[in-house]
C-alpha cells in the first residue's frame, strides 16, 4: 500500500509479510537499511496523539492503525515493511490494511498463540481520565465512554467483543479526527502534515467538513480502534474486558506495559 502518511507528511510505501510463528509483529524500515522495531511496549516512546516506537534509535510512529487491523483479525505474526518513519494513513481508519490482510489471506502456524488473562484489575486515571482492565473469560471487550464536552459531539459509549468480525464491519472503518477549532492549531504544531478531511474527520458544529459519518457514533469508535492498537503493542492476545473513559493513547500504553508485566511474571513463577 502507498500513501502519505498522517502527522509526518511522507510519502510512504507499506507492505505486509508473513512471519514465523512466536516471532510477533517486526517493523522494518527498508529505507534505513533494513533496521528492526519490534513490537513491545519496551519499545514505546512519550509523544502526543499517536503512537511511537524506537528501538536502537529507530523510530516508527502512528502505528496503531496498523497494530489494530492485525490484532481485530487475529494475525499475531507478521513483518511490517515501511519506506519511511510512519504508515500511509489510508482514509484514517483501518479499513485499508483490513483490506491488505484479506487480500494477502491469514494462515494458522502450527504453535500455540500466547494468551493471556490479566493477574489482577489495572487501573490507570485521574478521575476524569481512566482505563480499566479486568480478566474476561473469553478474548477482548472494549467499552469505549467518548466525552469532549462539546455539544454536536455529545458523550458516547460503544462496547464491542473484537473479533475477526466486529473488527472488519464496526471498528476498523472508524477514521480519526479532531475539532475543527484544534486543526490549525495541531498543525502549526508539527501534527499532521498529511492530513485532510478525507483522512481526518475535522469535526465542526454542522458535523465533518466535506465528509460524513460512517456511524452515528463513529467518534467513539474510532478511540476503541485505538485502544485495540494500543494494547496490541503487548504482542499478546488478551481475555480481558476494558472499560475506558476519554482515555488516550498515553493511557492505554502505561496499561500495555503492566500486561505485559503481569504476563512476564507469571511466566516466571
Amino acid at each position: 500500500m502507498t500513501g502519505t502518511s498522517l502527522h509526518e507528511g511522507h510519502p510512504v510505501t507499506l507492505t505486509l509479510k508473513p512471519a514465523p510463528a512466536g516471532s510477533g509483529v517486526t517493523i522494518v524500515r527498508t529505507d534505513r537499511d533494513g533496521a528492526q522495531v519490534h513490537v513491545h511496549p519496551r519499545n514505546i516512546q512519550e509523544i502526543q496523539r499517536r503512537t511511537l516506537l524506537m528501538e536502537n534509535g529507530v523510530e516508527v510512529h502512528t502505528v496503531e492503525h496498523v497494530l489494530a487491523a492485525l490484532y481485530g483479525l487475529g494475525v499475531d505474526n507478521a513483518v511490517m515493511e515501511l519506506s519511511a518513519p510512519e504508515p500511509p494513513a489510508g482514509d484514517g481508519s483501518s479499513k485499508a490494511f483490513v483490506e491488505l490482510v484479506r487480500e494477502a489471506g491469514v494462515i494458522e502456524l502450527a504453535a500455540e498463540r500466547p494468551e493471556f488473562t490479566p493477574t489482577e484489575t489495572i487501573e490507570v486515571g485521574d478521575g476524569k481520565v481512566s482505563i480499566k482492565v479486568e480478566p474476561h473469560a473469553d478474548g477482548l471487550v472494549v467499552n469505549y465512554t467518548l466525552d469532549y464536552g462539546v455539544p454536536f459531539m455529545p458523550r458516547t459509549t460503544v462496547e464491542f467483543a473484537v473479533t475477526p468480525e466486529s473488527f472488519e464491519q464496526q471498528i476498523g472503518p472508524a477514521r480519526t479526527f479532531c475539532l475543527e477549532k484544534e486543526a490549525q492549531m495541531l498543525q502549526a504544531m508539527g501534527f499532521g502534515k498529511g492530513a485532510n478531511t478525507q483522512n481526518t474527520l475535522v469535526v465542526s458544529p454542522q458535523g465533518p467538513l466535506e465528509n460524513t459519518l460512517r456511524f452515528e457514533d463513529e467518534y467513539a469508535r474510532h478511540k476503541l480502534l485505538d485502544v485495540v492498537g494500543d494494547l496490541a503493542v503487548t504482542g499478546l492476545r488478551l481475555n480481558a474486558k476494558v472499560t475506558a473513559v476519554k482515555s488516550g493513547h498515553s493511557q492505554n500504553q502505561v496499561v500495555a506495559k503492566e500486561l505485559r508485566r503481569q504476563y512476564e511474571a507469571a511466566r516466571k513463577s
